[in-house]
């Protein structure tokens, strides 16, 4: 089994489980009167003077690598938000990537004005209405493990909740989704789900097949200052990076290394 349906099936039971704590009606009264504070899409839009748009990642391991390293949520977050991160992207996938909901809801009580992203493997209402619970300012859909009915149909529900989408397409045919969808956000991942390798020509290429309306975001790969600066160059508005911040020694030098200043 792929690594991808793997973590997808660990998903599915863990959604079981939580179903038979909170039915999905009653989670979907509560969601119903929770207030969005901000926007996501706002904080990552580029104007064409401006330079690129960085969203700094929580995460503690990779299905690849493991533990990347141990360091305290809120204090990441601190140095995240001090050092001019636009946005922050917490993984709250359990199983494989030890993140965890309560990521998200300590770092959104702390900073109620930071856009957050709620990075994880959606593909059930339930988990758009339990996104909307936990404080989430925007969800990620991954169009790989998506249909197009089920695209359209999650990215329209997230929107009915004033919530934002960062589609994460692939390759071609993940982009077809992502366009019978109408998603505004497109995140272009640079790793091969195949061979799991990364090449940022990925980007390169289909940024060309994107709408120029479309705000693009490069994801996955990124680590050094001329890693940027390609990617201004090709017109992306912002850049996703967890694991080269989190492994530098300077984390704080990093993120100003990548935002160019």
């Amino acid at each position: 089994m792929h690594i991808l349906q793997k973590i997808v099936e660990a998903k599915k039971l863990r959604i079981n489980e939580l179903k038979k704590i909170k039915s999905i009606e009653e989670i979907k009264k509560t969601a119903h009167t929770v207030k969005t504070s901000c926007q996501f899409y706002k904080a990552i839009k580029r104007l064409p003077q401006e330079g690129i748009k960085l969203i700094a990642e929580i995460k503690k391991a990779s299905p690849i690598k493991g533990l990347l390293k141990e360091y305290d949520v809120l204090k990441m977050a601190d140095l995240y938000v001090s050092s001019g991160a636009d946005a922050i992207s917490v993984i709250t996938e359990e199983d494989f990537f030890l993140g965890s909901p309560s990521f998200l809801v300590k770092i959104k009580e702390k900073y109620p004005n930071v856009p957050v992203l709620r990075k994880d493997f959606i593909f059930d209402e339930y988990q758009i209405y339990e996104s909307k619970l936990l404080g989430a300012d925007a969800i990620l859909l991954i169009g790989n493990i998506l249909n197009k009915q089920q695209c359209k149909f999650l990215y329209e529900l997230t929107k009915s909740l004033q919530m934002d989408v960062l589609f994460e397409i692939h390759d071609e045919q993940d982009l077809e989704k992502a366009l019978f969808a109408g998603v505004d956000i497109i995140g272009i991942n640079n790793r091969n789900l195949k061979t799991m390798q990364i090449a940022l020509d990925t980007t390169f290429r289909l940024k060309e097949l994107i709408p120029e309306d479309k705000i693009t975001v490069s994801e996955s790969g990124i680590s050094e200052r001329t890693h940027v600066e390609k990617l201004l160059k090709k017109g992306i508005d912002a850049i996703l990076v967890g694991t080269s911040i989190i492994l530098s020694n300077n984390p704080s030098q990093k993120i100003k290394e990548l935002k160019l200043t």
